[in-house]
């Protein structure tokens, strides 16, 4: 079985993990109305950002940790679910390669907006119009294509992959309660939704994000209380 002490530790790095979104979040919302400044036209983004560049970077950078930190976030819980088999079969290590996988997606999809958008940023507006025009073109390549990586294949295949190879071993081990399986594969379609924008259909990304950190919290804190119990048993 888990110690009780490091059922404790992993439970709150869950929780404390669903809950750094939230920096980057109020950071970039105050600083350029984020994540609506996503759907701006570079005309509109490319001078909110360069006004904005600290504030930016800080977000954003913010926003990579969290992103990194799944790596280790999502094997842990993977583990802790194997509760006392600690036998590691295909299913934790297809868990484990894909929240590995999701994490460097994620964080590939974040640095466009460190590296290639500040940059188009600060030399957007000594452009000549032509040259403003050619830099909106590439912004436009550069937001869809960051974008498709880290939030189609980052936040929601891979991360979908991953919560149902997760649910799975709850399900058919001890570690977990049952019903934190049950509800990982209710959330796994919530989460995948956004893949249909592939096809030029829309879909609720805020709705999608809410679902697995939902189940995040619910997660951490139960692996919290279940630490308490052992202890007090």
């Amino acid at each position: 079985m888990n110690s009780s002490r490091s059922l404790l530790v992993i439970g709150g790095l869950v929780v404390v993990e669903a809950a750094l979104l939230f920096v980057p979040l109020a950071i970039l919302g105050a600083a350029i109305n984020w994540p609506d400044s996503l759907d701006f036209a570079p005309s509109k983004a490319l001078p909110l950002i360069f006004d904005q560049l600290g504030q930016v970077r800080l977000g954003y950078g913010v926003y990579l940790l969290y992103s990194l930190a799944w790596a280790l976030i999502g094997p842990a819980i993977a583990w802790v679910a194997l509760g006392s088999d600690k036998r590691v079969g295909p299913l934790f290590v297809t868990a484990v390669g894909l929240i590995c996988a999701s994490a460097l997606a994620r964080a590939i999809g974040i640095i466009r907006w460190l590296t290639a958008s500040t940059f188009l940023a600060e030399n957007y507006g000594d452009a000549t119009p032509e040259g403003q025009q050619t830099i909106e073109l590439i912004q436009s390549v550069v937001n869809s294509w960051g974008g498709a990586i880290g939030e189609i294949l980052g936040v929601s295949l891979l991360t979908v992959g991953w919560l149902i190879a997760v649910s799975l071993i709850i399900l058919r081990n001890d570690g977990l309660p049952k019903i934190l399986g049950w509800a990982g594969l209710i959330v796994a379609p919530i989460l995948a939704s956004p893949v249909i924008e592939l096809f030029g259909m829309e879909a609720s990304i805020f709705i999608a994000t809410l679902s697995i950190h939902l189940w995040m919290f619910a997660t951490g804190f139960t692996m919290m209380a279940l630490a308490f119990l052992r202890k007090g048993n």
